[in-house]
């Protein structure tokens, strides 16, 4: 055995308190910039807090599950309550700000469980104490991981469930044993109902368990193959035991069939005009969230007190239409947007789909291929700023903040391209299953096509590209050692002790 259960217990103690102390580090910063965002001594608003948590306030204080997304408006169905049933079992016995804290905790351990079970992970892969303690100190490093742990949506949850869904799964493509099979099925029927798009995940893992309960047998008779597939249907059954209350519940309260949650939006409440602002700018690879000061959300929407310093780019433009008719069509938008009336809604919206249709027709490349690129490189490389809360003009700055940030970020790349190199190198070696090469492709590629720019819903492929980084700084670590060999023979190194 690697390690016994007390030095475990105290690995995972030792890891909750470094990632705490960042954690209040990264508040305090977060804090003193943006005090409204403080939900308790180090719990943080997301933007999406209410969605999630304030439904069950409501069903606290009302017996009703929905949340407010406007002063007239409820919604029913938006989210999924899985990631609220804790708070609800806290607000038992806290108040709200206590149980906002108290789930912090949670999720910060939760964290740090991962960060231990992705370290017995690589000992998995490659059965040596060194990769348990390079798999540990990487995923320990890669603190954008804890960072989503002080704010209360289905992020940081959602990460440490994706590493024990890996571990669970490589023991069972390593070993073939059926608990461990189960047990991923647990883990992705949870990840399922905090983030409703890792059902994308289940056709490549159950194909995956299908074919590794196969792979042994020498002759295929049909009720082998039965067996097999009535096996593996089985692993769905955790999901749908986690489903089945709530599409109930939507069957008797809205008299409608809803499995996870009402509408693509989650109920949030966009116009027509914005949903065509959207299409318009995403032709072209624009992004359309609000906060970037650096993109054409900040530019077409209205955000108090936030500034915009972006300039509509040339290859916004095409010969059908000018730069002039693009403001006059962003000045009703943001004049709607101030007044809101369904006959402008619905006119303004219809001249955004004219400028996308024209822009498609006109420049198909940029459309079909140049766009995609550019929802990649957002993705993807992100800027040292990035969820880290060190700003220049903030009294708390101090220049090794910004050295760690680019540190940060450093990482994130070596993961990108090393990681990604590493990680197909591990599967061609069979040393792991390729589900692990087909998961982050997978969510990677739909992210791409969405044209979204929401960084967080491709977090979950660093959890794989970690084991391609850990795979090649094994090989660096083998040829050093060869190297050293050669030049300090074991009789030298000997005689020199």
């Amino acid at each position: 055995m690697l390690i016994n259960k007390r030095k475990v217990i105290c690995l995972l103690a030792i890891t909750f308190l470094l990632k705490f102390g960042l954690a209040f580090y990264s508040t305090r910063l977060l804090f003193s910039n943006y005090p409204e965002i403080q939900l308790g001594v180090i719990a943080v608003d997301s933007g999406d807090t209410f969605s999630y948590l304030g439904a069950i306030d409501n069903l606290i204080e009302t017996g009703e599950y929905f949340f407010w997304i406007s002063p007239e408006k409820k919604v029913y169905a938006g989210r999924m309550p899985h990631y609220g049933a804790i708070y609800f079992v806290l607000r038992q016995f806290f108040d709200q700000a206590v149980a906002y804290d108290a789930y912090v905790l949670l999720q910060i351990f939760a964290d740090s469980l991962a960060t231990v079970v992705f370290a017995l992970l690589c000992f998995e892969i490659f059965r040596k104490r060194s990769a348990f303690w390079v798999g540990f100190t990487v995923h320990l490093c890669s603190l954008n991981f804890i960072l989503f742990s002080v704010q209360l949506w289905t992020e940081s949850l959602s990460l440490s469930f994706a590493v024990f869904f890996a571990y669970f799964s490589h023991r069972f493509w390593a070993e073939a044993e059926w608990k461990n099979a189960v047990w991923a099925a647990v883990f992705l029927a949870l990840m399922t109902s905090l983030k409703p798009y890792f059902v994308l995940i289940y056709p490549i893992f159950l194909i995956s368990v299908f074919i590794n309960l196969d792979k042994n047998q020498k002759a295929l008779v049909r009720r082998q193959v039965l067996v097999t597939v009535g096996r593996t249907a089985l692993l769905g059954l955790p999901l749908a035991l986690l489903l089945a209350p709530w599409v109930a519940r939507n069957l008797v309260v809205l008299d409608r069939f809803i499995p996870t949650q009402q509408d693509f939006y989650a109920g949030y409440d966009y116009s027509q005009a914005h949903l065509a602002f959207v299409e318009f700018v995403s032709s072209w690879g624009a992004s359309s969230v609000p906060w970037d000061a650096n993109d054409a959300g900040c530019y077409f929407l209205l955000v108090k007190g936030k500034t915009c310093d972006y300039v509509l780019p040339e290859r916004a433009l095409t010969n059908g239409y000018s730069r002039e008719e693009v403001e006059r069509v962003r000045s009703e938008f943001l004049n709607l947007q101030v007044n809101y009336s369904p006959e402008v809604d619905s006119k303004v919206a219809a001249e955004f789909l004219n400028l996308s249709r024209i822009y498609r027709l006109e420049q198909p490349f940029n459309y079909h291929i140049g766009a995609r690129l550019f929802y990649f490189e957002k993705l993807f490389f992100v800027s040292y700023r990035y969820r880290f809360p060190f700003f220049k003009h903030s009294e708390h700055y101090w220049m090794l903040q910004s050295l760690f940030g680019f540190t940060q970020v450093a990482i994130r790349f070596v993961l990108l391209f090393i990681g990604a190199l590493g990680l197909i190198n591990l599967a061609l070696r069979a040393r792991i299953s390729f589900i692990f090469i087909f998961i982050p492709l997978l969510i990677s590629i739909s992210f791409v096509e969405l044209r979204t720019t929401e960084r967080r819903y491709v977090e979950p492929v660093y959890v794989f590209l970690l084991i391609g980084i850990v795979g090649v700084m094994g090989s660096f670590g083998q040829i050093f050692k060869r190297q050293w060999g050669k030049y300090f023979p074991a009789d030298i190194k000997s005689e020199t002790n």
